[in-house]
C-alpha cells in the first residue's frame, strides 16, 4: 500500500464507518427488524475493521488472536446483558406510569431534524454513565473492581469493545437508556443513536492508526481512548465518555496529550491486579466482601454491647 493510500484511509476510515453506519440504520429501520438489523450494522463495522487493523495498524504487536475467543464469548454476554437491562427499564417505566401513553408524555424535541435528533441522544445518553464511569476510576473499592475487567487487556483491537463485567454492561445500559426513554425519544432516535454508540465502541478500541483531527474535539475516539485505557492513572483518568466529549469538556476530564500512547503503555493500572480467568473476574468484585459484612456487624454489635454496658 503506498503511503498516500494508508494516510488517506486514517483519515476518512471513521467518518465513512461511522456515518455509513448511521446511514444504514436510518435508511433501513423498522419495528420489526431491529433485533437482527443492529447486529448486522455491528457486525460489518467489526469486520471491515479488522481488515483495517492490518493495512493501517496502530501497533502492530497488538494485531494477535492470542484472547480473540474469549472477547467474542464476552460480546454475547454484553449484549445479552444489555437487552434485558433495556427491556428492564422499559418495564419499569411503563409499570410507573401505568396506563399513560409514555409518548404522550414525552418532551423530546421530535420536530428536530433526525441528525440533531440522535446527536443530541448521544450527548444526554452519556451523562449517567459518564458519572458512572468517572466514580468507578475515582473509587479503590467495589466500583473499580467491577470496572477492572474492561482495562484487563494489554492492547486494544476491534473484538474486545465490549469485555465488561455483567453488571458494568447492565449498569452503562440502563443508565444509557433511562432518561433518553423518560424524555420519549422516538424509536427510530433510540435504534440509529444505539448503533453509532456501538459502533463507536468498535472502533475507539480498535488498533487503527486513525487520525481524526478537529473530530478529536467532538468524539471519544481510539487516539483519546487509548489513553483512557493507560497504565498511568493519572492518564487513563480523563475521556470518560462513552461517544461524545461533551460532558468531559463541562469538567475538564478530556485528555489528549501531545503525543501517542506507547504499545506496551495500556491495561491495568500500575498496582492493580485482576484474576486471569474470565469466572474470576466475574467473582472478583465480591471477592472478600462476606468476611468485610462480618467484621462490619461484629464491630457494630461491639459497640452496642459497649454502649449498653456503659448506659
Amino acid at each position: 500500500m503506498t503511503s498516500l493510500l494508508a494516510t488517506l484511509l486514517r483519515i476518512v476510515a471513521f467518518p465513512l464507518l461511522f456515518g455509513g453506519a448511521g446511514i444504514a440504520a436510518w435508511a433501513y429501520y423498522t419495528p420489526d427488524i431491529v433485533t437482527w438489523l443492529m447486529p448486522l450494522i455491528v457486525t460489518v463495522v467489526v469486520t471491515l475493521t479488522l481488515g483495517l487493523e492490518r493495512l493501517v495498524p496502530f501497533a502492530d504487536a497488538w494485531n494477535s488472536v492470542e484472547g480473540a475467543g474469549e472477547d467474542v464469548y464476552y460480546i454475547g454476554v454484553t449484549a445479552s446483558v444489555v437487552a434485558l437491562a433495556e427491556a428492564a427499564i422499559w418495564a419499569l417505566i411503563v409499570t410507573s406510569l401505568g396506563p399513560l401513553d409514555v409518548r404522550a408524555a414525552a418532551i423530546w424535541p421530535d420536530s428536530w431534524p433526525i441528525m440533531a435528533q440522535v446527536f443530541l441522544a448521544l450527548v444526554i445518553g452519556d451523562f449517567l454513565p459518564y458519572v458512572y464511569h468517572r466514580a468507578s476510576h475515582r473509587s479503590s473499592g467495589w466500583l473499580w473492581r467491577v470496572h477492572a475487567v474492561h482495562h484487563a487487556p494489554a492492547r486494544l483491537y476491534a473484538l474486545n469493545f465490549a469485555r465488561f463485567h455483567p453488571l458494568n454492561a447492565a449498569l452503562t445500559a440502563a443508565l444509557t437508556l433511562l432518561p433518553l426513554a423518560l424524555l420519549g425519544a422516538p424509536p427510530l432516535v433510540l435504534f440509529v443513536a444505539g448503533v453509532l454508540h456501538n459502533v463507536h465502541g468498535v472502533l475507539s478500541h480498535s488498533n487503527v492508526d486513525f487520525r481524526l483531527g478537529w473530530l478529536n474535539a467532538i468524539f471519544s475516539m481510539a487516539e483519546l481512548h487509548r489513553w483512557h485505557h493507560a497504565h498511568d492513572a493519572q492518564q487513563a483518568s480523563g475521556n470518560y465518555g462513552a461517544t461524545v466529549l461533551l460532558w468531559d469538556w463541562l469538567f475538564r476530564t478530556r485528555r489528549q496529550p501531545g503525543r501517542q500512547v506507547a504499545a506496551d503503555g495500556v491495561g491495568l493500572w500500575q498496582g492493580s491486579e485482576l484474576p486471569p480467568r474470565w469466572i474470576d473476574q466475574w467473582l472478583y468484585p465480591f471477592a472478600g466482601m462476606a468476611s468485610r459484612w462480618r467484621l462490619a456487624l461484629r464491630t457494630a454489635a461491639q459497640r452496642y454491647c459497649s454502649c449498653c454496658c456503659t448506659s
